[in-house]
């Protein structure tokens, strides 16, 4: 009963903060991490925090596992090279940079390795929350965050096995050879171990799941996934690799087969109330005495860390050929510890490869860059603009660095008037384009995609390198002397300051713009947007005519239908 008591409590506390955390627009894994140190002030005594931790494990692989059903190696090779070279450069010199720079905190060499490679990991859940919340998955900074991201998190894998071979190798006081052996030994042997789990899992495993799914008994399908996930997390951490490992593996080996979504949606509601208890025990876990006496410190590093991990994977995306406003957008987006640092954290410490003190380290760290780069994502556009005007007017000596990655270039000098300028040229933008090429239209395309661009300039198209929000950028393709401007980006924020400068560029300019938010359509209308388009209600508008012709109803009725629509949404 006394579990029953502990669980009763640690729900109650996720609910608590989570809700809090909900109402302030923090990720909820912050608010269960908050929630749970802060009761450990004060209930630390009424939690028997070793049975906790047992089920606690039960979401870890849970979560692991849902990973593992998810893991899609089409979708990797579809990032680009660009986005699988920048995030592992990105792993390996935060690594690097850890093992230089923790060693004048005083952590060994195997301890300022193991902190570099946890903290070269950001987290997904965060950045994807706030992405979609802002209408940006799509965006250009996106892309390559969400792809980054992916890459980040199918390192945790080899850097599972790797950790625990390395410090098995430092901790024995071999020679290098021997330690360079024994880790090769340790990987050779952690490969072939995987490749045989998965050559069994992928016989047998899709043939099980299969026949239970047949059955149509929802009962047996979620038993049988728990009892898969469970098997392989506990196979693989008997037999030299780790829990996680396991369960990712068994969600890899079933998502191989034609039910995996039906057990994604079985196993999701265990894995979101098991993962919620792993959160918030790994917060009471966070000792208290630890955090007080050494918060200048911590705080000290999260900004070091964050600082860091920013000018890092801004100078990767700039060298990679992209915008500073795209490397300034992702480099903002991943300066957090990821969730992932839990997970190999708790491994360093149950195997013995790093002290608890290190261990209270990584917590405290981790959950400080969630709560401080929560914020900055959120506001990353305005704080954007604050930093560009900071270097515009005190540190001039930089404007030429930076505008050599956002030089303007044009194929020959524009004389284009009564023309249309496109800015944007991703999912929407290159059909607008397509469209007004075929109908022999004059037209600019305004883009910060140096890869686009490059091959529009192949095409002889008239082409812009910069943000459309820059008025300068504006002012080169000649917007004061333009008949319409199409807005086909997805970012909300930079619409409004792009409508201000067309505006006064030329105040009889049409400007058409899309937004996927109904509460922006009067904002926007009010600036002086003259077309307005929401790619979901137009799309229902598509949907709804052609099913009322399906009833064989009149084209007129159809017609005062679909504008009654618009009437009531209020185009």
């Amino acid at each position: 009963m006394a579990l029953v008591g502990d669980l009763v409590l640690i729900l109650f506390i996720a609910m608590v903060f989570g809700f809090v955390a909900y109402k302030v627009k923090f990720p909820l894994v912050v608010g269960y991490l908050i929630g749970g140190a802060g009761a450990s002030w004060f209930l630390a005594d009424f939690v028997h925090i070793g049975e906790v931790e047992s089920v606690a494990a039960i979401g870890l692989a849970l979560l692991m596992f849902t990973l593992g059903l998810e893991f899609s190696l089409k979708r990797l090779r579809s990032l680009g090279e660009i986005i699988i070279l920048g995030s592992l450069l990105q792993i390996i010199l935060t690594i690097i940079c850890g093992i230089f720079f923790f060693p004048f905190f005083g952590y060994d060499l195997y301890n300022s390795f193991f902190l570099g490679a946890v903290f070269s990991l950001s987290s997904t859940a965060v950045v994807v929350k706030i992405l979609t919340d802002r209408g940006e998955i799509d965006s250009l900074h996106g892309e390559i965050a969400v792809g980054w991201l992916l890459v980040q998190d199918l390192a945790t894998l080899p850097l599972i096995v790797l950790l625990p071979a390395i410090g098995g190798a430092m901790q024995s006081g071999g020679t290098l050879l021997w330690s360079f052996l024994s880790v090769a030994r340790a990987m050779a042997v952690s490969i072939f171990g995987l490749i045989v789990i998965l050559l069994l899992g992928r016989k047998i495993i899709p043939f099980l799941i299969e026949k239970v799914a047949q059955t149509k008994i929802r009962e047996l399908l979620l038993l049988s996934v728990v009892l898969i996930c469970l098997a392989f997390a506990y196979v693989s951490n008997n037999v030299g690799f780790s829990f996680a490992l396991g369960a990712f593996l068994g969600g890899m080996v079933i998502a191989s087969t034609a039910a995996n979504h039906a057990v994604f949606s079985e196993v999701r509601p265990l894995r979101d109330i098991f993962s919620i208890i792993f959160f918030v025990s790994l917060g009471f876990l966070l000792d208290p005495n630890f955090l007080w006496q050494n918060l200048p410190l911590i705080l000290f590093l999260t900004v070091m860390l964050i600082l860091g991990k920013f000018l890092l994977s801004s100078l990767l995306v700039l060298v990679l050929g992209y915008h500073t406003r795209v490397a300034f957008f992702v480099g903002v987006m991943l300066t957090s510890v990821g969730e992932f640092a839990f997970i190999l954290g708790q491994i360093g410490k149950t195997q013995g490869l790093i002290g608890n003190e290190t261990y209270m380290l990584i917590l405290s760290i981790t959950m400080m860059s969630l709560i401080i780069s929560s914020p900055l994502i959120v506001g990353m556009e305005r704080i954007y603009r604050i930093v560009r005007g900071i270097l515009k007017r005190y540190f001039t000596f930089l404007v030429p660095i930076f505008k050599s990655f956002d030089e303007q270039k044009l194929d020959k000098t524009l004389t284009y008037s009564e023309h249309a300028v496109v800015l944007g040229h991703g999912r929407v933008g290159k059909y607008i384009s397509h469209a007004l090429f075929s109908s022999g239209i004059e037209y600019v395309v305004v883009d910060y995609n140096n890869h686009i661009i490059k091959n529009l300039r192949k095409s002889g198209i008239a082409v812009i390198y910069g943000d459309p929000s820059e008025i300068d950028v504006l002012k080169a393709a000649n917007v004061d002397k333009a008949k319409v401007v199409v807005i086909a980006i997805p970012d909300r924020f930079a619409t409004e300051v792009i409508i201000s400068h067309c505006l006064s560029l030329n105040p009889n300019i049409i400007i058409i713009c899309r937004t996927h938010h109904e509460e922006d359509q009067n904002k926007l209308k009010e600036l002086g947007v003259e077309v307005l388009i929401q790619p979901e209600f137009e799309a229902a508008l598509s949907i709804t005519g052609k099913l009322l012709k399906l009833y064989n109803l009149n084209l007129p009725y159809i017609e005062d239908r679909i504008a009654t629509l618009k009437k009531e949404h209020g185009f």
